[in-house]
């Protein structure tokens, strides 16, 4: 994805262009396609392109409108075309960026909302004096901001925000969501940096910033069709219209194939489309598969084995082991946690492996899961008929589930209501959700992080299950790869199961549509019968990695030991050493596997912190600058 970054400065002082090229190098790595800035007053922006998609290449940026305003955006606007014609813009090569601008002259703030597609936006409007923020619905473009002494910096990635050997207090709220797996909504590991919200727009003005929704994330009303036929074919339209958007010219796109139903979907889509305009199998997207021979419960080569001799050609198979035993820290220094020396060499692996196809575009199967019945809960469901007051079609679809899940009628009952209530309180974490080394304090900034459900409980109106959508649409976004960037390279990755339209859509059907008894993902699997192997279709749920959690972990006790000797997390106290050892051998030795992703959470934590102090601020190349100074 390109690279946006910028400085907004007090008013009174105007920015200077060294300043532009300072920031411009902390990213310069990155920018394949080189490093624009422009200066005007108090403002000024910076644009590293990432070409992935063949509408990228009309543009040139930052652009200036005629009153001052100015703009950066970074993505890709699907609607264009529609926006050209209500906008009275007949150049069908207008870039994305002019579209943007000419949106924001006719509708103001209200513009945001207009889009759709993958995208982020700073904006700076000179008349009102005012600076915009904005991310996508889903947040498939990442923006970051700092606040100092009255200035604004925003910049795609973080590296923006340590020019100059800056340095930032740590945030110890996203430590202990981190710690937990808790989503950090808009943190990220320094208190002064804050993420955009997605699906929001930032306004920045003399006393203060605003914060307003684009887009909601509880879809109101309901879709009703006579039969299930319907359903069926209006996602099928969707599902199609969403991959190819994401597909199109440009760029050399690289799709995942883990040979679960999400991924396997996708690219079936996509080799449907390619087909229809004539390709043959050697012109169907490239696809990379990952597997770990050390873990007999994630051996999925017989999935993705059966898709390729499907489509007649062969991916890219990289090994992915989880963790290394020897439980080190990157050799570069690293922003993020979550990145020790393994993560590093897989990384140089996948690299080592695709560097010669030049691919700039990951295509991910995350969201399928989540969006389209995964989880095979009827509880959703059950309260909306509670919610509605038809007690009828409650007692018939709970005992048909009933039937299914061998579960009491009274119990599935007391689910319900229970699930009913909990839609219309403050999330709350129940008892033995956490790990047993947390701390009071752990728990306390835990509370003060968890997302505020007061818009949820004004409008009380809403169904449950809705709710309960918006709830786990937030913690879907915190799972994006993107958001937690390559250290060696950074590919733009595009989520076709968050497309807009399509999301809009499964959160208006009714529950029922996505799952029934005895059959998750009812509706996908019915409207995608035909175009997915039957193999991939039917099988049940994707495995998960366990043993090889383990092994590595089993192998390194002594490094283990060492780290926590010197543990960051019990001295900023989330952490209790009189708990944390014993517990840590019974995950290792014993029966009870609960606690180790959370063990595997706190190592990582302990060695990014390991890292932070052995390693200097990456080096940056030269920046190459084209300057355009108003």
């Amino acid at each position: 994805m390109s690279i946006l970054f910028g400085v907004c400065q007090a008013a009174g002082r105007a920015v200077e262009e060294r300043l532009l090229i300072e920031l411009g190098r902390a990213t310069d790595r990155y920018a394949l396609d080189g490093t624009s800035i422009r200066a005007s007053g108090r403002i000024g922006m910076g644009f590293q392109p990432h070409h992935t998609h063949h509408r990228s290449n009309f543009e040139s940026q930052p652009i200036c409108g005629e009153r001052g305003t100015m703009l950066t955006l970074d993505g890709r606007i699907d609607n264009h075309s529609e926006l050209c014609q209500i906008l009275d813009i007949e150049n069908n090569l207008a870039a994305d960026s002019l579209i943007v601008m000419a949106a924001f002259e006719r509708w103001g703030e209200g513009c945001f909302s207009h889009f759709i597609g993958d995208w982020a936006i700073a904006l700076w409007s000179h008349p009102e004096k005012l600076l915009y923020l904005a991310r996508d619905h889903a947040g498939a473009r990442s923006l970051f901001f700092h606040q100092q002494d009255g200035d604004v910096f925003w910049s795609t990635y973080l590296e923006t925000f340590f020019h100059g050997g800056k340095s930032f207090d740590a945030d110890e709220v996203y430590a202990a969501c981190y710690l937990v797996g808790q989503p950090v909504r808009d943190r990220t590991p320094y208190r002064e940096i804050t993420a955009v919200t997605p699906a929001h727009y930032l306004v920045f003005h003399e006393n203060g910033i605003i914060r307003r929704p684009h887009w909601r994330w509880m879809g109101k009303g309901r879709i009703s069709y006579k039969s299930d036929s319907e359903y069926d074919e209006h996602f099928l339209g969707l599902f199609r219209q969403s991959v190819e958007r994401r597909t199109g010219p440009g760029a050399p796109i690289l799709a995942e194939l883990s040979g679960g139903m999400d991924s396997t979907s996708i690219i079936c889509m996509s080799d449907r489309l390619r087909t229809e305009r004539g390709a043959l199998p050697t012109d169907l997207l490239d696809t990379v598969s990952y597997y770990d021979d050390t873990d007999p419960d994630w051996n999925e080569r017989a999935y993705f084995s059966c898709v390729e001799a499907r489509r007649q050609k062969t991916g890219l198979h990289i090994p992915l082991p989880l963790l290394s035993e020897d439980l080190l820290p990157a050799p570069i220094r690293t922003l993020w946690p979550g990145k020790e020396r393994r993560v590093f060499e897989n990384e140089v692996l996948f690299e080592e492996s695709t560097r010669s196809k030049g691919y700039r575009v990951i295509l991910s199967g995350i969201g399928g899961d989540e969006m389209l019945g995964g989880v095979p809960t009827p509880l959703p469901e059950l309260a909306d008929h509670l919610a509605s007051g038809d007690l009828r079609r409650f007692a018939e679809r709970a005992l048909a589930w009933c039937l299914v899940d061998r579960t009491p009628f009274v119990h599935m009952t007391r689910d319900a209501i229970k699930y009913f209530l909990e839609q219309y309180s403050d999330p709350k974490f129940a008892p033995g959700t956490l790990p047993p080394w947390s701390t009071t304090k752990l728990r306390q900034l835990l509370r003060t992080s968890i997302f505020d459900a007061s818009e949820e409980k004004r409008s009380f109106g809403i169904e449950p299950s809705k709710i309960g959508n918006g709830r786990a649409w937030w913690i879907l976004l915190a799972t994006l790869p993107h958001m937690n960037p390559g250290l060696t390279a950074r590919s733009e990755y595009r989520y076709p199961y968050l497309d807009r339209d399509l999301v809009d859509y499964l959160f208006r059907v009714p529950r029922e549509q996505l799952l029934q008894p005895k059959r998750r993902r009812s509706m996908m699997r019915s409207a995608l019968r035909g175009l997915v192997p039957t193999e991939i279709l039917e099988r049940k749920r994707k495995a998960f990695r366990s043993r090889a959690a383990l092994a590595p972990l089993r192998n390194s006790e002594a490094r283990i030991a060492r780290l926590l000797e010197h543990s960051h997390a019990i001295a900023i106290g989330l952490v209790d050493p009189s708990d944390l050892m014993g517990a840590v051998h019974r995950t290792l030795h014993g029966n009870d596997g609960r606690w180790t992703h959370a063990l595997m959470r706190l190592l990582l934590f302990e060695i990014w912190h390991e890292g932070l102090r052995e390693h200097a601020p990456c080096l940056a190349a030269t920046v190459r600058v084209e300057t355009f100074v108003a």
